[in-house]
């Protein structure tokens, strides 16, 4: 059985990292109006030369970098919350529900591999080291992740809830939905 206080270690240091990231990266331009994440899923040249136009009219180039190194530090803690709570809740289930589990948590990892990749090419992107295959894989890699953790997030919420529930109740698992 997992040590709630792993999970809840793991849960601190995703929301503190989270709030750092929003706190310190306060990135929004006309051209930007999602922050570091309309850099992330810019998929053409051209929107990345947009973008950081207006940051360094703003002077915000090295305010987005930091936010990048910021965040290598984020995927860890997320990438393993995921991947603890999606692996915690499929030993509890059964059939479809357990291998699913078993599948999240590994996209969990795979979600932390493309946001370090996504990181590195917005990196050279803020170098001026850009164009439309390297926009086009920023912009596939941050898709990847976030689909992946979403998925990772529709598991973990209402089967989470539910194994508390039982829990609650007293009732045993594995559970079969």
């Amino acid at each position: 059985m997992i040590n709630i206080k792993i999970i809840f270690f793991l849960l601190a240091g995703t929301l503190l990292f989270f709030l750092a990231l929003r706190f310190q990266g306060k990135l929004e331009t006309k051209e930007s109006p999602y922050g570091i994440v309309s850099l992330e899923l810019a998929h053409k040249s051209e929107t990345i030369r947009e973008i950081l136009t207006a940051w360094k009219k703003e002077d915000m180039i090295q305010r987005a970098k930091t936010n990048i190194w910021i965040d290598f530090f984020f995927i860890p803690f997320y990438t393993m919350l995921f991947y603890t709570l999606c692996g915690s809740i499929s030993v509890r289930m059964l059939g479809l529900p357990a291998k699913l589990g078993g599948l999240l948590a590994f996209g969990s990892l795979l979600a932390g591999f493309f946001d370090v990749t996504e990181n590195i090419l917005m990196l050279f992107s803020l170098n001026d080291h850009h164009n439309n295959l390297t926009a086009l894989l920023t912009a596939f890699f941050a898709y990847a992740k976030f689909s992946l953790l979403l998925l990772s997030l529709a598991y973990v919420l209402p089967l989470g809830i539910r194994i508390l529930i039982l829990r609650i109740m007293g009732k045993q698992y594995p559970a079969q939905i």
